[in-house]
């Protein structure tokens, strides 16, 4: 279900989230402000938000036999729960300005707290293996420089374009992540059983 979900149903509703708006130009929260595309925008935090949660809770369980990553798991629950939150208040700055600010800061917030989260435990997981978690850490790297691209050329407006971006490359690095934590597992219990 994890595959389906990364690589099809949340990239299949990222796609379709900034409907006919302009990637460059406009965002999911522009996109999502009316009718029916509303309605996407909190079936997709929901999903969103679900994955995340699941994926890393399973995830981060596979390595409390050698290492703790409890506060990862925590910026990645409070991550979500804004993500979901952020989408029930409409961005309608003319008529809601402060609903519409309140959308703005749980939506960029839930975003740098789950990256944050992810490289914090990609950075640890990385000292412990280097083999292991260099490419993810290399990747996770140029999603950061990526990122800053997409800003710098849409005038530092976080756009659809940008957002999908973003979406699509966290679960496939979720999924690479996975399989790598689960190689150390396994390295970890065959140094235990010798």
């Amino acid at each position: 279900m994890d595959i389906l979900l990364s690589y099809f149903i949340i990239p299949g509703l990222t796609f379709l989230l900034p409907g006919k708006t302009n990637w460059f130009t406009s965002n999911f929260s522009v996109a999502g402000a009316y009718f029916p595309q509303n309605v996407l925008l909190v079936i997709w935090a929901i999903v969103i938000a679900r994955f995340y949660h699941r994926f890393l809770k399973r995830t981060i369980g596979q390595t409390k036999s050698f290492l703790k990553i409890e506060t990862e798991l925590v910026l990645t629950d409070v991550s979500a729960y804004l993500l979901v939150t952020s989408v029930f208040f409409p961005y309608r700055p003319q008529s809601y300005p402060f609903f519409s600010l309140i959308h703005l800061v749980t939506a960029f917030t839930a975003t740098i707290l789950f990256y944050t989260s992810i490289t914090r435990m990609a950075v640890r997981l990385y000292a412990m293996a280097p083999d292991l978690f260099s490419l993810p850490i290399s990747l996770l790297a140029l999603a950061i420089a990526c990122t800053a691209i997409l800003l710098i050329f849409g005038n530092f407006l976080i756009s659809s374009a940008l957002e999908i971006f973003l979406t699509i490359f966290s679960c496939a690095w979720l999924q690479l992540l996975d399989q790598r934590i689960r190689i150390l597992s396994k390295r970890k219990s065959l140094k235990k059983r010798l």
